[in-house]
């Protein structure tokens, strides 16, 4: 670690201290350095590809310049946004000092903010023309059902099933049953990939200010090209209608959608259609179970239960969505 933060330093002109890891971030691995009283955010990048990342940060540049407040990585002695060292691509941030909140603590100037940067990255991605390689993934049913059965023989080896084990085996039937009854393509819905969207436009990639007004937008890594409508339920679901909902987690859900149309306005067909794209898209979703049994890599597993909820919620739901939120 000290080799790495003396190269920094050397980078960015500055004598770097390291504070702490960040505890944040289950997937991404991020540090704390000092030079002094003012202190940085070291991002180490989660993928080896430096185009990805050149398209990335062109992504914040685009967002930051159309007035987003996008946080943005510096620029090192050399002019660059990323430097490589030994086993990665990594970035330094200024380190910003307002607060995130958790789900629970999300008022209402909050959600109406939150739901209003949305819309206002909405409309400036849909004028974009930077390039950027990713777009939104269409759904294979057969690459879904092959996947199913390739995790499924793995489930099989266990002697003795762990309580993940039984969650993923009930789940992926689960999506077995519902990836088999779904007759909708994507070309089907008259969506195109046609935003710029955060990708990943969730409340803790966000800082508020202390009048809980969204100061800060972070975290492009998954920005791609997209319709609007799936960024938006996905946002909507992972934020407001999360495990066991009541009322009020509702009535959340629908100030934020309020709030989103206040800047972008939809049409209810639009809407609709959205939701059903996200649905669909969230029944052929493997990538938790993937990365776990076939990847071997254990730190996904916290989103098995967050994802198994989902797919039940939204399988038994989704007409009682459209009559209470549009």
């Amino acid at each position: 670690m000290n080799d790495l933060v003396e190269k920094t330093g050397e980078l960015y002109g500055l004598r770097l201290c390291y504070v702490e890891k960040v505890a944040k971030g289950f997937l991404s691995e991020n540090h704390i350095l000092s030079d002094g009283n003012k202190k940085y955010f070291l991002k180490k990048y989660r993928f080896d590809n430096e185009k990805k990342i050149r398209e990335i940060h062109s992504a914040k540049e685009y967002f930051s310049c159309g007035g987003i407040p996008v946080v943005l990585p510096i620029v090192n002695k050399e002019g660059h946004t990323f430097f490589f060292f030994e086993n990665g691509y990594f970035s330094l941030f200024p380190f910003i000092c307002e607060k995130q909140l958790e789900r629970k603590d999300l008022t209402d100037t909050a959600i109406v903010s939150f739901g209003e940067m949305l819309g206002r990255m909405h409309l400036l991605g849909g004028r974009s023309k930077i390039i950027m390689s990713g777009e939104f993934h269409r759904w294979k049913k057969e690459t879904a059902l092959e996947t199913i059965k390739t995790i499924e023989c793995e489930i099989s080896k266990k002697t003795i099933l762990t309580s993940f084990e039984e969650m993923a085996k009930e789940g992926l039937l689960k999506k077995q049953k519902l990836i088999l009854s779904n007759s909708f393509s994507f070309e089907e819905f008259g969506f195109l990939n046609d935003h710029l969207i955060h990708g990943d436009y969730l409340y803790h990639n966000v800082f508020f200010s202390e009048s809980d007004r969204v100061s800060h937008v972070f975290d492009l890594e998954k920005a791609d090209y997209s319709p609007r409508m799936y960024e938006f339920w996905r946002s909507l679901m992972y934020t407001f209608l999360e495990g066991k909902v009541d009322k009020e987690d509702m009535r959340k859900a629908k100030l934020y959608k309020d709030s989103y149309e206040e800047i972008y306005p939809t049409t209810q067909e639009e809407m609709e259609k959205g939701l059903l794209l996200f649905y669909i898209k969230t029944i052929h979703g493997l990538w938790i179970e993937t990365e776990h049994y076939i990847k071997n890599n254990m730190r996904v597993d916290c989103f098995l239960a967050p994802d198994f909820e989902r797919v039940e919620y939204l399988s038994k739901n989704l007409e009682k969505l459209k009559s209470e939120l549009l």
